[in-house]
This record gives structure tokens, sequence and C-alpha cells, in this order.
């Protein structure tokens, strides 16, 4: 089974892993990755195997 978004409210599978100096690393959707790469020192990492997951 795939893992889910680790953001509330979320089903989508996870297919990124955000790496975020002001909270703890989660897995998120490629939707919420796209959003959250963009504040200062996140960095987004493709999880290895989620190909399929991005557009």
């Amino acid at each position: 089974m795939t893992e889910r978004c680790a953001e509330a409210g979320c089903d989508r599978p996870a297919a990124v892993r955000v790496h975020d100096p002001r909270g703890p690393d989660r897995d998120v959707c490629v939707a919420h990755a796209r959003g959250l790469s963009q504040r200062d020192g996140v960095v987004a990492a493709p999880i290895e195997g989620a190909g399929d997951q991005w557009p």
C-alpha cells in the first residue's frame, strides 16, 4: 500500500519527502510539495518508487 500525504485532510499518495527546518520532515503529495518547497530552507526530494505519482 502506498503511503498517504502527511498534510491534514489530504488523501493523495505521498511522492515527495519534504525536509523543513521549521518542523519535522514528512512525506507529502506532489501538490503539497509544490507549495511547501517555495519556503526558504525547505528541500523537497522525490521518494524512490513514487514516480507514477508525478504528473
